[in-house]
């Protein structure tokens, strides 16, 4: 009978901590243990190796297509990385407990308890009324860089552990991730989104909401001839996607660094790059660039894939004491 009780106990502290709560989901839960994010084909069994799953989904869509100010739920993987309670930059939501964002994002401390994320909030400012946008801010328990990152690009990304795993709602799903950007190449319907400057000198004013802005991917050919002029030379490497409008009139700025730029397929999103760097703010043949994602997808993989399983060690201690034998279950062959 103790035995019993005891592999009951332990089969709930396993599974505690990130599962599906009643009502929350509107989409399945992940099958996964917490931590362990495994990788799996896409139905169509043609395409590419993603990270996890569920992803890439949304239960809200935009009213108005095109418009500035985004809407509630829209873009569920977004968050919002704070420094010290203020937004910073933007991240992106990949599991229940790891996030995506920029490297250089934390030129101002590594140190993880400066940093919270934030998901689930239209806004970057929620007043301190707004019960709904405490519970859904996470503590950082690890920040990894990209062990090449030189304080600017390239390898400008980077992975956010966080201290406690997100509950999937309606407005926090997680984005989708694969080893290939190809799909998406010359595509002119994709999307970044932030709560950064609307202009060069001109900061989000309230009530400072998210910000999306449809682009065009620019093959890499073309971005190189705009950036290597007599005026201004930079190279535009492999590991970077350049994206915006010939005019200028849709680019990203100073806040959005860390966001994601996404794009759609067969009804599902994807995280194709990472807001990393720009000359100025929305000037002419001066497109934003972004961290190529699908080129760190096996870094991201291997990072993920150290983190151990999820575990209610607060039932573990109040487990009598004849039973310390458990661990021997916690931990398979």
């Amino acid at each position: 009978m103790g035995a019993l009780l005891l592999w009951l106990l332990l089969s709930w502290a396993l599974g505690a901590g990130g599962g599906q709560a009643p009502g929350d989901l509107t989409t399945p839960a992940p099958s996964e243990p917490q931590g362990q994010e495994s990788l799996f084909e896409t139905s169509s069994d043609r395409k590419w190796t993603m990270l996890t799953r569920p992803c890439g989904l949304r239960n809200i869509h935009p009213r108005i297509v095109g418009g500035q100010d985004s809407q509630h739920g829209v873009w569920p993987w977004q968050g919002s990385l704070r420094f010290r309670r203020s937004h910073h930059c933007g991240a992106t939501l990949l599991s229940h407990l790891w996030a995506l964002t920029a490297a250089h994002c934390f030129r101002k401390s590594q140190e993880p308890r400066n940093w919270d994320i934030q998901f689930g909030e239209l806004t970057s400012q929620p007043s301190l009324l707004n019960l709904r946008a405490h519970y859904n801010r996470y503590n950082v328990e690890k920040i990894v860089l990209n062990p090449h990152f030189k304080g600017y690009s390239p390898y400008d990304i980077a992975l956010v552990k966080l201290a406690s795993p997100v509950k999937y709602k309606k407005h926090i799903l997680p984005v989708c991730v694969t080893n290939s950007s190809m799909e998406f190449q010359n595509r002119d319907d994709c999307w970044v989104t932030g709560w950064g400057n609307v202009h060069e000198a001109k900061v989000l004013g309230s009530p400072f909401n998210l910000q999306e802005a449809q682009l065009s991917i620019i093959n890499s050919t073309l971005c190189n001839n705009l950036f290597y002029t007599p005026h201004f030379r930079s190279f535009i490497w492999g590991d970077m996607i350049c994206a915006g409008s010939e005019d200028g009139s849709k680019d990203t700025c100073k806040g959005d660094s860390g966001g994601p730029l996404v794009c759609e397929e067969d009804s599902l999103w994807y995280q194709v790059g990472v807001v990393s760097w720009g000359v100025g703010c929305g000037q002419p043949n001066r497109p934003g660039v972004y961290t190529n994602v699908s080129e760190y997808f096996h870094w991201i993989q291997k990072v993920m894939s150290r983190s151990p399983p999820e575990t209610d060690f607060l039932l573990l201690l109040l487990l009598p004491p004849t039973l310390f034998w458990a661990p021997l279950f916690l931990h398979p062959a």
